[in-house]
């Protein structure tokens, strides 16, 4: 392992953040990317998550310049350590260019039939913000803690009372602390599915350093746009999500198979026909999985 990680802290937290992973000229180099992949499809106008979720684009590994954000083995190797085993990749991966904030909290974890105070859950994603947000506004938020409890409609009463759990889970998620996280460029933020976030994370000047409901955040947007500390330039991401191999990977991607996002983004992929692409994987102990 080339950085040390505290499993533990990751398990109670629901997030982690992985410190240097990249270099400049590589986040750089994906910025300038995305930047003119993004432009040349859409124009330079803000728009939000849907507008840019475009029906010709692929998954990250099938663009040769920023391959390397997921063909990394410091990041590969600390995945690998987070899931406890071998991280499984299918293709679920975007990047992000100059997206209006959309500001909801919400968790990614899907057809989820365990309990979350009494499993771990085997699924995580990844973020690269390629500039920084430990200062600036646009980043993530995340409710620390909120893995292990329950969201309504997840027939909670069943899973309470017959995995032996706790009423206290009942109590929702935004009621546990929030942050917005600090990351700083090279920087990758690593969350639990189950851990309930929320993108565009706004900065108060009078308080930069507290997280604020995205209730919050919006009103101070619409209202006082002046008290926002701006984002430090253009947001580019770039996403992935990894598992292990194990049931919940399975019903994961059984629920999520169609959804537009993720149809698309597979079927255009071109990566498992790319040779180079599978060596490096290969190398990195990194299992390509088919799933259309």
């Amino acid at each position: 392992m080339s950085q040390q990680i505290n499993i533990n802290q990751f398990k109670k937290d629901g997030f982690i953040i992985l410190r240097n992973i990249f270099t400049e000229e590589q986040v750089n180099n994906f910025r300038n990317f995305i930047k003119n992949k993004v432009m040349a499809d859409l124009g330079d106008k803000k728009l939000n998550w849907k507008d840019l979720e475009q029906k010709n684009l692929k998954d990250v590994l099938s663009y040769s310049e920023i391959s390397d954000a997921i063909l990394n083995k410091k990041l590969i190797d600390s995945i690998r350590h987070l899931l406890n085993g071998d991280p499984v990749y299918w293709g679920y991966s975007s990047f992000r260019w100059n997206e209006k904030a959309y500001r909801s909290f919400h968790n990614d974890a899907k057809n989820d039939q365990n309990c979350p105070f009494s499993s771990n859950y085997p699924l995580l994603r990844i973020g690269i913000y390629l500039q920084d947000h430990s200062k600036f506004s646009n980043g993530l938020k995340v409710w620390k803690g909120s893995c292990h409890t329950l969201r309504y409609g997840r027939t909670m009463l069943r899973k309470i009372f017959f995995n032996n759990g706790s009423l206290r889970y009942l109590f929702p998620q935004q009621l546990y602390s929030s942050v917005n996280v600090d990351t700083q460029i090279g920087d990758v933020v690593v969350w639990n599915l189950r851990t309930c976030h929320s993108g565009g994370a706004l900065r108060i000047k009078p308080f930069p350093k507290k997280s604020f409901h995205p209730i919050i955040e919006n009103f101070v947007e619409k209202k006082f746009p002046k008290l926002m500390i701006p984002e430090e330039k253009n947001r580019g991401v770039i996403f992935a999500t990894f598992g292990k191999e194990s049931h919940e990977l399975d019903n994961f991607i059984e629920d999520n198979i169609n959804h537009p996002e993720l149809k698309y983004t597979i079927k255009n992929s071109d990566l498992l026909n790319n040779k180079e692409i599978l060596n490096r994987s290969e190398k990195l102990g990194l299992k390509i999985k088919k799933v259309l």
